[in-house]
């Protein structure tokens, strides 16, 4: 099994979180949903759903599951090319 580097881990932390908040920003303009529209469908605050699009916060795997469930896109849709 191979150790990530600090550098790579540090790497991953700031670009991880910024290609999710993408991609979630992606998928609500396609449906043509504004931010406060995703939040109420996701229980979720409009600010946070703002912070997780600029990449500002990394959400956990049940905000993940319920944005994508919100935006009626699979989890492997969203994770597609996150990597």
């Amino acid at each position: 099994m191979c150790e990530l580097s600090d550098n790579k881990i540090n790497s991953l932390k700031k670009e991880i979180p910024l290609r999710i908040g993408g991609r979630i920003r992606y998928f609500r303009q396609q449906k043509k949903l504004t931010q406060i529209e995703l939040a109420k469908r996701s229980g979720k605050d409009r600010q946070y759903i703002y912070k997780i699009e600029k990449g500002l916060v990394t959400p956990n795997v049940t905000t993940i599951a319920l944005l994508t469930e919100s935006l009626g896109i699979s989890m492997k849709e969203l994770f597609d090319t996150v990597t």
